[in-house]
């Protein structure tokens, strides 16, 4: 069995060789980043900015960054590069668009970033956000459309579904297109009257995560109708699979914002004249949160939107309607949106999501698909500027090393502030913005500038951000009776206690202990301690028995939980705590540290095996597969490892 790595390098030699390679982004400008895994996952070829970020911090280490000068300046220029205005965009992804179930108007499809469904017998197109570890969903469910006018000073409804016979899906290369059309009749005066012909068209293109929607009516000439509406429907919206829910609307008008907010069960018209861009959003940590972006192409022509609550606080459907007024007899009435889907964000932020919609248009089909969420680990970058700067600064490596220093520390100050405006603003108004991991990563950042600069700005930032993170602590009475508590990912949601989000919490509040005189740090970490345990448990289908070390948290006094470390990137945080804990300059934190010395010896007895376990080696270099059954290692796991087992030298 292969040994535990006995220096940084063996582990940086297998990223630099086999992750790290070129991409081209917006405009085909070529860049350099690390992909997630060596060999493409179920053809897919993903960079992701926050893993960019592990990668960067770790390899930002001088005596990697001598070795290798150039190469962490290219991740450096590519996670910049994912940065626009507030946004730092999640991942991009090689183009490919591929029918993985189903033939003709029925069947699956794997686009570069999304899953796409069509059901046109049934007339319904649906599209999600894909991942490769189970949060794949269906986000968004295009259907529910009617079409409205007036006959005779009689207002008339039509739901389209069972007129549009007319179906095809359309598969050339890079494009799926999508169609479906019949002809519309209704009644008036025992008549059976021909209204015209209805067309649908969703398009989508393996290069870019945008989805086109057309809607088109050809009015019979004979047909003497006025004030059409057309409508562009959005229905099943909180269905709840995978967590699946929406919460708010909003649209940005000439005036201003228009707002609404589901309560109670309801059905409402909203007017929206001449909106240029909405959103349907989901209130929810601001790394996980889920919305529908939409630029409508004839803004003129919107009127409004027909929403439903059908269950509290939870949208239904909503339609956007648009508007034909005055005759439209033998006319040719067309409407168009171009949506987007995103599964992290900033949805108060309507007018930088207009922008942004802009810009994504404006990029068109690109050589690399852009995911526009945001980041989930927004806190990886900040603290990967933060360890570049401070780095960066070492006499001993090159001068294009050096001159980058001030480069780092202005991305570090911009995204500090954005952390603060959308996370940290949004905690203090009682939302539910901040996960615990994202935030402990921005305090170890703030820690390496305080020490890096002495500025007392990043010290009192420090303290401040510090206070905030120790609200996320639950606090309950474990097996023996004595106090212990966990830090679970978020305050209303996610509240179970993984070991990465316990485990980088408390490595953050030890860093800020060594700069901040403060006992409750000291308290809460010991309490902490009391989370991490030994268990056996199942993983995977069907289960294998495993031991490992998990953490514990016991929600409303009611029951106890758990969570395992069996995927290797838990173990690198927990491992990086422990040593930064028994290494800490503060007396008290080494005092706890001794007083856990045999439970801690245990608990790394058992994660160093695991890791043996884990390891590959490829001539003098070494991969650290992300479990003991993986094939490969993968982007944040193989950084994370190697952090916990040796750590940072500006920590």
């Amino acid at each position: 069995m292969p040994a535990i790595p006995s220096d940084v390098l063996s582990a940086a030699h297998f990223i630099m060789r086999h992750l790290y390679r070129p991409v081209e982004l917006d405009g085909g400008a070529r860049f350099f980043a690390v992909a997630e895994t060596e060999h493409t996952f179920g053809g897919d070829d993903w960079l992701w900015a926050d893993d960019n970020a592990k990668v960067l911090e770790f390899v930002s280490r001088p005596d990697i960054w001598q070795l290798y000068p150039d190469q962490p300046l290219e991740m450096l220029r590519f996670v910049e590069a994912m940065c626009h205005g507030p946004f730092i965009f999640r991942r991009v992804a090689g183009p490919r668009l591929d029918r993985v179930e189903g033939t003709g108007p029925v069947g699956r499809f794997e686009h570069s970033l999304m899953h796409i469904r069509s059901d046109l017998p049934h007339a319904l197109v649906t599209a999600g956000v894909r991942f490769h570890d189970g949060r794949t969903a269906d986000n968004l469910l295009l259907t529910g459309n009617n079409v409205e006018f007036t006959y005779k000073r009689r207002r008339v409804r039509i739901n389209p579904k069972s007129a549009l016979t007319d179906i095809a899906a359309e598969h050339k290369e890079d494009r799926l297109t999508l169609r479906l059309a019949g002809d519309l009749f209704f009644s008036a005066a025992w008549r059976k009257i021909r209204l015209g012909r209805i067309s649908y068209v969703y398009t989508i293109d393996a290069r870019s995560m945008l989805i086109g929607v057309e809607a088109a009516l050809e009015v019979d000439a004979h047909a003497a109708v006025s004030d059409v509406v057309l409508s562009i429907g959005h229905d099943q919206l909180s269905h709840g699979y995978n967590g699946v829910r929406y919460d708010t609307l909003a649209a940005k008008l000439t005036g201003g914002i228009t707002r609404f907010a589901a309560a109670d069960k309801t059905r409402i018209i909203l007017p929206a004249a001449g909106a240029s861009y909405y959103e349907i959003a989901q209130a929810e940590i601001a790394g996980f949160a889920l919305a529908v972006h939409t630029m409508p192409r004839e803004p003129a022509r919107l009127a409004e939107f027909d929403i439903r609550v059908e269950q509290p606080g939870k949208l239904h459907l909503v339609r956007a309607r648009y508007r034909f007024d005055g005759s439209c007899r033998g006319a040719t009435l067309k409407v168009g949106e171009d949506k987007l889907l995103t599964s992290g964000g900033f949805y108060d932020r309507v007018d930088d999501y207009a922008d942004l919609m802009r810009h994504a248009l404006k990029a068109g089909a690109q050589p690399a698909v852009f995911d526009y969420s945001v980041s989930y680990d927004y806190g990886a970058e900040i603290n990967a500027f933060a360890k570049c700067f401070a780095a960066a600064a070492n006499q001993d490596l090159p001068a294009p090393v050096r001159a980058s220093a001030e480069r780092a520390r202005t991305l570090f100050d911009r995204y500090l502030a954005v952390y603060d405006e959308c996370f940290v603003n949004g905690h203090r108004q009682q939302k539910n913005t901040i996960m615990s991991r994202q935030l402990a990563f921005v305090i170890l950042g703030l820690a390496t500038m305080c020490r890096a600069t002495g500025a007392p700005a990043y010290l009192e930032k420090l303290r401040e951000l510090s206070d905030v993170l120790l609200d996320f602590e639950v606090r309950f009475t474990d097996i023996g009776g004595d106090p212990a508590s966990a830090f679970p990912y978020g305050m209303q949601s996610e509240r179970a206690a993984f070991v990465d989000g316990h485990s980088s919490s408390l490595l953050a509040l030890v860093q800020a202990r060594s700069l901040i005189d403060n006992p409750r740090f000291t308290e809460a970490i010991e309490r902490g301690m009391a989370s991490y345990c030994l268990e056996t448990t199942g993983v995977g289908s069907p289960p294998q028995k495993i031991d490992t070390v998990s953490t514990s948290i016991v929600v409303q006094d009611t029951y106890r939980h758990t969570e395992n470390s069996y995927w290797n990137f838990n173990i690198g945080l927990a491992l990086r705590f422990f040593s930064a804990l028994r290494n800490s300059p503060v007396p008290e934190l080494r005092a706890i540290a001794e007083k856990y010395r045999d439970r801690v010896g245990l608990f790394e007895l058992v994660m160093l095996r695991q890791i043996e376990r884990s390891i590959v080696e490829r001539d003098d270099a070494v991969e650290i597969r992300t479990s003991i059954h993986a094939g490969e290692t993968n982007s944040e796991t193989q950084p994370w490892v190697m952090l916990g087992l040796f750590g940072h030298p500006y920590d």
